[in-house]
């Protein structure tokens, strides 16, 4: 029988890794659960971190790191019941569980049911039922047959009950459903040469603020439109980067993200067109705080108490984005989310609700899909309203608060009733629209649509390809192709493009000729190919499945070389240097490392200790170069010795994707934000080298065979408008 474990006052349930408090279900990794399910059985004793190490990781060596993760991650949920401490630190001894542990059969448990002991009752009653019935129907006089027995009339009332309660509820979600407005009309407020991001409707819906930055990709400056007149309005004009606008309550001022190279502000301007007399309370432009993490992709909004900024912020580049709430008047700083690092890359946006009690969050799943969750700011409790396919950064409330909106793809957005759970398409468009934003005093949507030109281009490297300035276009397509890879012996190039619908491999041969390589029927990311190699074979990963994909003969063979166990995830594959191999980084011990495998076997051997991701192999394959996903810098470790350091301190793992080792250089793209650079490293002589700046797709390149040439992708936004969508 499954037991259900109970400590302090969290009921556990070891078979679903899910932990329950106050009626609230909170699921955790395995590991954890072996963590404490293993902390369950051995209460009150202090608990070595080798112990542990020994009964949950199997005797397989691991890092500090990994034991201090999970350990982290047990407390970040046991902390939820803040009447008591849970997992203590007995400091240079290791860790003990300080609770009442009981364990109960799971049928005890008034949360849970014994299914098979309800069916079998069931049963028997049924059983007993139909006889008492068949008894009197058999007393029934024939004379009487007329009559309907009185169980055919309770099965025939029961149903025509049943059958009316879903007619009712049918009729009320398509009564809601109804109701939802949709978009069919469309007035183009302003368009402009360059990209247009951002929009914000002032309080009283007479002006939008919006963020815009010229085709030739200067500073994001801040630009207001009257929605009365249509004039225009420069409000920012500076060297810097002034994004994701939002208006105080008032309508006279704008709370705003400025980004100066390394640093992120959060800055107060005024909007001198908007005519309202100061007041006591309105606040001197200049910066409240500061923000961190991957420079432009904060976000923030002003309360409607006038009171509160809600911002985002993170650690550093690799950590994932957490919720702050900043009192304006006093400085004090709350943190109201703990997103858990590796999992997330956490608050990709927020949205205010209307009436100011919840806050919208759209985060990311294992850096794939999106979640749209709703935090009530009263009791900071966090509900999961809808999950999106792909990496959605677009959404907003109802005017009334009702229902979200967000982009369903890059042409249609959906609105989804909270308090009905139904969602209705609510606008199309033959061309991308994104950044939609209500009005928010009337039944009106503001989007964002243009026209942008996506190219694979090459350029000399560190020089002009026969003497040209510009960049030779070498893939272009009506499609979005991305991550093409230079082959290692000629200038074959592989991609991976939507073309047909799905995400596919595609090779662009030196005659020019395109071909598909693979035809998976159902789409999912493919962000890195490797080339083999001897330029046969390329390396992939798709749907959390590693790939060997035989190219050039008359049969594109497709082989699986490893699949990922459950909750692991694997990314930065490479080859050896023979061919026969391949490198692969991996999270199934709690913290990203190394492993190499062999292509004849199923042995897989862990090659980094101390953390490592995105791994390539020596010229002489003596050891492998690496990166890491909390630690700055490019390291390298030996085979024989296992003895690391540091090679390179200005790269880290956002380039991972832009690391190539050629005729014994090392090329890579820098994080010198936001100009990023190109060096070349001298691998025998250890000598850095700058080669050029780089304006294309942030953290993709690639190096040609010969050094000579680099290819990237380029994104010019050819033209942006500002839309208003109308019933």
């Amino acid at each position: 029988m499954p037991v259900t474990i109970k400590i302090g006052n969290w009921f556990v349930y070891p078979d679903n890794n899910k932990l329950r408090f106050n009626d609230t279900d909170f699921f955790i990794e395995p590991l954890a659960m072996d963590v404490l399910v293993y902390f369950t059985q051995h209460p009150e004793q202090v608990v070595s971190r080798e112990r542990l190490i020994d009964a949950v990781w199997k005797g397989r060596i691991v890092g500090d790191h990994a034991v201090y993760r999970i350990i982290n991650k047990l407390r970040q949920t046991l902390a939820k019941d803040a009447g008591q401490e849970y997992i203590k630190t007995i400091r240079k001894k290791g860790y003990q569980l300080i609770c009442s542990v009981e364990q109960i059969p799971e049928i005890e448990n008034p949360n849970t049911t014994n299914q098979e002991q309800i069916l079998e009752s069931l049963d028997v009653e049924i059983a007993t039922k139909e006889q008492e019935l068949a008894q009197k129907a058999s007393t029934v006089k024939s004379g009487s047959g007329q009559l309907m027995p009185t169980w055919k009339k309770t099965v025939k009332w029961s149903l025509s009950g049943i059958l009316i309660t879903l007619l009712s509820i049918f009729a009320v979600k398509l009564y809601f459903y109804s109701s939802m407005t949709s978009y069919y009309r469309s007035t183009p407020l302003i368009t402009l040469e360059g990209t247009i991001r951002d929009p914000s409707f002032s309080p009283d819906g007479q002006y939008i603020a919006f963020s815009y930055q010229d085709r030739m990709g200067g500073d994001w400056d801040l630009y207001v439109e009257s929605l009365v007149d249509g004039r225009l309005y420069q409000i920012t004009d500076d060297m810097t980067d002034e994004l994701k606008p939002t208006w105080s309550p008032r309508g006279n001022q704008l709370a705003l993200m400025r980004y100066d190279n390394q640093r992120c502000q959060i800055d107060i301007v005024a909007v001198p067109i908007v005519n309202k007399a100061a007041a006591e309370d309105d606040l001197a432009e200049g910066s409240l705080a500061e923000c961190f993490g991957v420079l432009q992709h904060n976000d923030l909004v002003w309360a409607s108490d006038g009171k509160h900024i809600f911002y985002t912020s993170a650690e550093t580049k690799v950590s994932p984005l957490q919720i702050f709430k900043l009192t304006i008047q006093t400085g004090k700083v709350e943190q109201l989310t703990n997103y858990s690092q590796g999992e997330s890359r956490g608050a990709l946006g927020i949205k205010l609700s209307p009436n100011n009690h919840r806050l919208a969050i759209l985060r990311d799943v294992n850096w794939r899909d999106s979640y749209i969750d709703v935090l009530d700011l009263k009791d900071l409790k966090t509900k999961t309203e809808r999950k999106l396919v792909g990496w959605n950064r677009y959404f907003d409330w109802s005017n009334d608060g009702r229902a979200l909106i967000y982009n369903r793809n890059s042409k249609e957005i959906d609105a989804y009733d909270l308090s009905m759970n139904i969602e209705k398409n609510i606008a199309k468009s033959v061309e991308a629209i994104t950044f939609p934003t209500y009005s928010p005093t009337k039944s009106e949507l503001a989007v964002v649509t243009g026209r942008k030109i996506v190219d694979i281009v090459a350029e000399g490297l560190g020089g002009n390809i026969q003497g040209e300035g510009k960049p030779l276009t070498v893939i272009s397509s009506s499609s979005i192709d991305n991550y093409a890879e230079y082959a290692n012996t000629s200038d074959k190039v592989a991609f991976v493009s939507r073309r047909t619908g799905e995400v596919q491999v595609w090779l662009k041969n030196t005659d020019g000729s395109e071909v598909q390589l693979t035809d998976f029927e159902k789409s999912y990311d493919i962000r890195r190919l490797r080339w083999s190699p001897n330029d046969e074979a390329l390396l992939f990963i798709h749907n959390k499945t590693l790939y060997q994909l035989s190219v050039g003969g008359s049969n594109n063979a497709l082989r699986s070389i490893y699949q990922a166990q459950e909750g692991e995830s694997i990314e930065g594959e490479s080859w050896t240097n023979d061919g026969k191999g391949v490198l692969v980084s991996s999270d199934k011990d709690g913290d990203w490392q190394v492993y190499r495998m062999s292509l004849l076997g199923s042995d897989v051997e862990q090659v980094t200790f101390k953390g490592g991701y995105g791994a390539f192999e020596s010229p002489q394959a003596r050891g492998v170069y690496y990166l890491k996903y909390h630690t700055q810098g490019l390291w390298y470790q030996d085979y024989s010795t296992r003895q690391e350091h540091m090679v390179l301190d200005n790269v880290d793992i956002f380039s991972s994707n832009s690391i190539y080792l050629r005729e014994g250089n090392l090329y890579y793209l820098s994080d010198e934000f936001p100009k990023m650079a190109i060096y070349r490293f001298d691998v025998k002589q250890q000598e850095r080298e700058f080669i050029q700046y780089y304006f294309g797709s942030p953290w993709q390149i690639s190096i040609s065979h010969q050094a000579d040439k680099l290819l990237y992708q380029r994104n010019i936004q050819a033209q942006s408008s500002l839309v208003l969508l109308k019933p």
